[in-house]
């Protein structure tokens, strides 16, 4: 073994058990054992000499043992009686008329005969247990009460059984008493055995226990408390039994005040038996001559006591009231108007307000603080080899105390919540305070009134703090057990070792020398009974020695850490009670006595005597520690499901709940929100291993499932409800915030988070179930960024392109929140997540949802009704459109407003992204990029294409014939130079076919309209090429760090231009590369920096790789596309010229038609209104915008037109025959003379200046400018050849 325990221990060190979580939950222990120390039957105590005289100790054991037997049978039936269902109850009531057949009679009641059996054995038990427990009280009482008994010293353990035989009837009583469902199965049963009775064999047994049974139970002199008044009656007859119960009384009051108790229960056991002693020895009513108890000298103390403990806590969710249960007292009402039980002082005495709650916690710290150093002074010792030389007794006893004094603070904490509990019980809300509470009187309204509505917001917060300190120490000394228990046992050793070696000894010659023969054979027995010797050092004879021999011994003893049996620790203190007790007759002296101790040794004795009195509770260490920390009263309702006849109450009515609710909605003590789940636990070891009963056990693990579902989804709602808040302060515009935070003060605050400690918990035990807390809240966390990511896209799918921004602003703030929790929970990346909700994950999907919804808005918004501005590089929705209105997919999201941006943030998030939903432009292209994948690109640019060809193939091209068939009928010539621009755009105006051109009905609608939608369309490419060069080169700067890039040097004049607008150092990237690869490989396993440079290293290197390699442009993959579409399209090209060469007036190519087409873009409608000119109407420019002139001119550009459409454009023509520097006409000074000659003198100018014209000339102006930027911009992208040649020969000669 010595060589195994080193190897075990290696493995302690290097095998981490411990998680590292946070202790905020009680451990629950896989495996229960009993080391003997509980046992009652006291096997080995015949093995020891403890008979001197009339006086046997170990006997005293055997009778203690048949007590003890007793109080075990007891419990039992307290357990049967406090958790008995009424069957009755549950049976509905057969209805037998008189005309039933007999045989259909007989069986009905034979039924309910079989039924109801079962239930009346277990009465029977009762009463039968009822007698001899009687019997065995008096027998008890009566042995105190001999003359030659009452002068001996009573045994403590004998009083503290009588008292527990005492209060094991008061709760039989109480709890007979309570079930009213016993007399109703018992009537049932009754009658069931009056009409099938004779059918039956043993009728007469039947009969007689029918009659006990009905004595028993409904009693006509004592219909309550009859056990009670039956234990009072047969004692009446006793010798003496008032001085029996004197003795007991005083042994409650000094047990009350030297707290010499350290459950909970025995302190209210101590209370209760007061209580009824009084009754006992008080006369019963209507018997004025009788004893009153109340005006004895010996029981005044008790009066004090009851005034300021007027209710006691009995069992469960049962308390006595003595104000009721004195009432059979004689004597008792002429002093129960002295008591006044409602007061403010009764009531501050029962409830744990601020001030109580505040010395708890100052306890509880100064406690954990003093225990958590000794445990690692303990530690720091059992880590050193040979440790056990090196504890010393002084540890061991500082280490016992330090034991004693936290179960004795948990012990004190639960008191006071048991009191409190009771005076809640016991002071139910009036009918008034319950409605004001939310009560609405359903069934079980009464147990309402005293646990869902009875306690405030303030009271379960103090609650809740309570019992997180009364669970969080226990748990401490529970999961520290192992290293200070073998302390406590080495203590008690040594303590019984010191007294049975060097405190006996002086004794033991004082008895030697006064001829006290019993008295020292007592000692030697004790010596006998506890000592333990050196192997061959053994010391039996040295109380024969001189004094100064004596005091020269030094005494060794083994350094053990093993306890003493129960055995031995109850005959030890049994005798040094019956030697130095103040009663002991060696201890009274006197003028001619000698006294068996010297004052000082009986003090040593005495403090001896008290302090073990606790070593019983360190050797029951695990059932002492669950007994205090029990808080299972907090959850039984047995005593109200009787008295509102209901099966089972709600979840709502459940006081483990109502404190986890309360943490849940609260802002605070989120770490104790498993602690109010314990009581649960609690709860299941006391139906299990006390009640003995499956379906208490059942009922709790349906609620503890119930409620944990409920536990885990208010958890996670509140957990993603934090981080979404605190992304979305993160991410909020920091000027704007505080802007926003004058505006409307503290609507901007993140809450504290008090959630780590709760998603570190890996695992919690609930009814004896392990649970992965930390997975189950990832899971539920997990479901809910699901569902907020749905949302998301949802909303985008409902809402026009412009609101991408928005979208993008959501998706920034849910990413930001799940990397938040990621450090917390173990979530599923955003990516799978994210692809998830949009899917992505399918084989046989082509694209995301987001994706194809942005092709379709596109295709079938954007395009089609928003006019694009050339200077702004934006979309903005057109009032007017030529196109059937969009209709897109409304998708209902109902999702809290906190799902957005977090609590508090939608409305700035709000004012921010408003902005951005009344245009579409580069930031929405950008934010566009940002959410989609970059596998989905190419699937939107094909869907634009299509598009576009879809435009041409379906409206541009049959509407184009059409309008070459109008230009057919007649030429279109220029107008002179000399006319000026006014007279020629009055004669272009005037012009049959353009006015039939113009006229068409379909020419806005469908040849307008087509170019607009690809004008549009080309147009998002091109800005949409724009914005990737920008995210590219943003790009391509982080990674010319790493690659060594620089720029080129200046070149003179003359020089070749570098082929790159950048220079690559290969030799320093290589040296950057290869050292950055050596650290990375020499620190591996070190610094999370050494990776993250490496793996930033091998992207720019893999970026770099794709700059320097070939590059294509989307939009001039657009274009090019587009123009091998207008290759194999002959509509567009028109006839031939007459002369071969190029025809000034008449044309029928898309060039000649689009320059028509722009003239009539620019004209502005108007009329005459009361002589004056006016604006008719909106301007094509207005309803088409720039995409119009962007899908004509690109055109143009493709079919090789551009130099004809610019010689011979209307709008060109005309602005080029003006002059802006003169107005009138707008007419050269040449050009004036001209037109003078032909007889332009006589046009009444004045008629040329209208309106219309001078909106046509603006609009040209603009037309021509614009023009020439598509142009200038297409021509950087796409270089196209003209459609031929156009040779000039001289005219031939004649």
């Amino acid at each position: 073994m010595s060589k195994l325990l080193p190897d075990v221990q290696q493995l302690e060190r290097e095998i981490a058990i411990d998680t590292g979580s946070p202790n905020i939950e009680v451990p629950n222990e896989a495996v229960t054992y009993d080391a003997g120390w509980k046992t009652t039957n006291y096997p080995s105590a015949g093995a020891f000499q403890t008979k001197f005289g009339n006086v046997d100790f170990a006997g005293e054991l055997k009778e203690f043992s048949q007590v003890w037997e007793l109080l075990q049978e007891g419990e039992k039936l307290v357990a049967m009686l406090y958790t008995f269902r009424s069957c009755s109850q549950a049976l509905k009531d057969v209805q037998v008329p008189a005309d039933m057949p007999k045989e259909t009679k007989h069986d009905i009641y034979s039924k309910e005969f079989k039924i109801f059996r079962p239930e009346i054995v277990k009465l029977l038990r009762l009463k039968n247990f009822h007698e001899r427990a009687i019997k065995h009280f008096k027998a008890l009482i009566t042995s105190l009460a001999k003359p030659e008994k009452r002068k001996e010293i009573h045994s403590q353990v004998k009083l503290d059984l009588v008292v527990r035989v005492l209060d094991l009837l008061i709760k039989l009583d109480k709890l007979k008493d309570m079930k009213s469902n016993l007399v109703n199965d018992f009537a049932k049963y009754k009658r069931a055995v009056a009409l099938i009775g004779s059918s039956l064999p043993n009728k007469k047994a039947l009969e007689d226990e029918v009659f006990q049974l009905q004595s028993f139970l409904s009693n006509a002199a004592h219909p309550t408390g009859y056990i009670v008044w039956s234990a009072k009656k047969e004692i009446e007859n006793v010798a003496d039994a008032k001085e029996v119960i004197f003795l007991l009384l005083n042994h409650c009051k000094e047990q009350l005040e030297t707290h010499r108790y350290l459950l909970p229960d025995e302190e209210h056991r101590a209370y209760r038996v007061i209580v009824y002693l009084m009754y006992i020895l008080d006369a019963e009513k209507g018997n004025p001559r009788g004893t009153n108890a109340f005006k004895e000298a010996r029981a005044h103390f008790a009066l004090k006591l009851l005034k300021h403990n007027p209710i006691i806590p009995l069992f469960g969710d049962m308390q006595i009231q003595i104000k009721y249960d004195l009432d059979r007292s004689q004597h008792w009402a002429q002093f129960k108007e002295n008591f006044d039980y409602d007061t403010v002082k009764i009531k501050d005495s029962y409830m744990i307000d601020a001030k109580k709650r505040d010395v708890i916690r100052r306890n509880y710290s100064s406690y954990t603080s003093n225990f958590c150093s000794l445990m690692n002074r303990i530690r720091a010792i059992k880590s050193q080899a040979g440790f056990t030389e090196k504890i010393s007794m002084e540890l061991c006893e500082e280490t016992f105390n330090t034991i004693i004094e936290g179960i004795t603070l948990i012990s004190s904490w639960n008191s006071q919540i048991r009191n409190q509990s009771s005076y809640k019980c016991s002071h139910p809300l009036d009918e008034k305070q319950y409605r004001a509470a939310g009560g609405n009187g359903q069934k079980g309204h009464e147990y309402e009134r005293v646990v869902r509505y009875a306690y405030n917001n303030r009271e379960k917060a103090i609650l809740v703090d309570v019992i997180g300190m009364l669970k969080g120490l226990g748990s401490l000394l529970q999961k520290s057990e192992t290293i200070f228990i073998d302390l406590c046992w080495r203590h008690i050793h040594d303590k019984m070792q010191h007294f049975a070696h060097a405190m006996l000894t002086r004794p033991m010659r004082k008895a030697m020398k006064n001829k006290r023969h019993i008295i020292l054979e007592i000692m030697k027995s004790m010596r006998a009974i506890c000592a333990d010797y050196i192997q061959g050092q053994e010391m039996s004879e040295d109380y024969k020695q001189q004094k100064k021999d004596i005091l020269e011994i030094e005494y060794k003893f083994p350094n053990r850490f093993t306890p003493p049996t129960i055995e031995q620790l109850i005959l030890m203190r049994r005798m040094m009670n019956f030697i130095c007790s103040e009663r002991a007759e060696g201890n009274k002296g006197g003028m001619f006595k000698k006294r068996d101790l010297k004052k000082e040794w009986q003090d040593e004795w005495l403090k001896l005597y008290s302090d073990s009195f606790y070593y019983k509770y360190i050797l029951t260490f695990k059932e002492t520690l669950r007994q205090s920390m029990d808080l299972s009263f907090l959850w039984y309702r047995e005593f109200y499901l009787n008295m509102t006849k209901q099966p089972q109450f709600p979840i709502d009515m459940s006081m483990p709940w109502i404190l986890t609710n309360f943490v849940i909605k609260g802002q605070k003590m989120k770490e104790n929100i498993l602690y109010p789940m314990e009581i649960y636990n609690d709860a299941a070891e006391l139906a299990l291993s006390y009640l003995d009963q499956r379906y208490l056990f059942d009922e709790i693990e349906a609620e503890v499932n119930l409620a944990f579902d409920q536990l885990l989804i208010h958890l996670s709602r509140e957990i993603f409800f934090y981080f979404k808040t605190l992304a979305g302060s993160i991410l909020i515009d920091c000027n704007f915030k505080q802007a926003y935070d004058r505006f409307k003060s503290g609507s901007l605050r993140v809450p504290v988070s008090r959630y780590t400690t709760l998603m570190s918990q890996q695992t919690v035990r609930l009814l004896g179930r392990v649970v992965n807390l930390q997975v189950l809240l990832a899971q539920h966390v997990l479901n809910n960024f699901r569902k907020n990511i749905r949302g998301i896209i949802k909303k985008f799918q409902s809402s026009p392109l412009s609101n991408s921004v928005e979208t993008k602003a959501l998706i920034e703030n849910a990413k930001l929140a799940h990397i938040l929790a990621s450090a917390h929970l173990p979530l599923d990346s955003f990516e799978v997540i994210f692809k998830e909700m949009d899917g992505r994950v399918q084989l046989r999907q082509g694209c995301g949802r987001i994706a194809q919804q942005i092709a379709d808005e596109l295709t079938g918004d954007i395009f089609p009704h928003w006019i694009f501005c050339s200077g702004t590089r934006r979309f903005v929705p057109s009032v007017v459109s030529y196109a059937e209105k969009y209709q897109r997919e409304m998708q209902k999201v109902k999702l809290p407003k906190y799902f957005w941006y977090g609590n508090g943030y939608f409305q700035p998030n709000a004012m921010i992204q408003g902005p951005f939903k009344k245009f579409f432009g580069r930031e929405h292209v950008e934010a566009l990029l940002s959410i989609i994948d970059t596998a989905d690109l190419p699937f939107i640019l094909r869907e634009v294409i299509s598009f576009i060809e879809g435009v041409l193939a379906e409206s541009l091209m049959p509407s184009m014939e059409k309008v070459q068939q109008v230009l057919q009928k007649a030429p279109i010539p220029l107008p002179p130079a000399h006319l000026g621009s006014a007279l020629a755009y009055s004669s272009l105006t005037s012009n049959n076919i353009i006015k039939a051109v113009r006229g068409w009905p379909a020419l806005k609608k469908v040849f307008f309209q087509s170019l607009r939608e690809i004008g549009n369309a080309l147009a998002f490419v091109q800005l949409l090429e724009t914005v990737m060069n920008s995210r590219n080169d943003s790009s391509f700067v982080q990674a010319a760090f790493y690659m060594g890039v620089s720029p080129h040097p200046s070149k003179s004049i003359g020089q070749e231009a570098p082929l790159t607008p950048f220079a690559v150092d290969e030799k320093k990237a290589k040296t950057f590369f290869d050292t950055v690869n050596k650290v990375n490989d020499q620190f591996s396993k070190g610094s999370l920096v050494h990776k993250e440079i490496a793996i930033s290293m091998n992207k720019a290197q893999a970026y770099m790789s794709r700059m320097l390699g070939p590059n294509t442009s989307i939009f001039s993959a657009t274009l090019s596309r587009l123009s091998e579409i207008l290759e194999t399209v002959q509509v567009f090209d028109g006839e031939e010229p007459a002369n071969g060469v190029l025809d000034t007036h008449r044309g029928t190519d898309f060039a000649r038609v689009f320059s028509i087409a722009q003239f009539i873009f620019c004209i502005s409608p108007t009329k005459m209104i009361d002589g004056k000119e006016v604006k008719s109407g909106m301007e094509e420019h207005a309803i088409l915008g720039d995409g119009f002139l962007w899908g004509g001119t690109v055109l143009v550009h493709l079919l090789g037109y551009t130099s004809r459409f610019e010689m011979l454009d209307l709008c060109n023509h005309i602005i080029n025959i003006s002059d802006d520097l003169l107005s009138g006409l707008g007419l050269t000074p040449d050009q004036q003379k001209k037109l003078d000659k032909h007889g332009g003198a006589k046009l009444n100018t004045m008629k040329l200046q209208t309106l219309a014209m001078q909106r046509f000339m603006r609009n040209a102006k603009f037309v021509s400018a614009c023009n020439s930027l598509v142009f200038s911009t297409i021509k950087s992208y796409f270089a196209v050849n003209p459609v031929k040649d156009l040779r000039f020969s001289p005219p031939k000669a004649q």
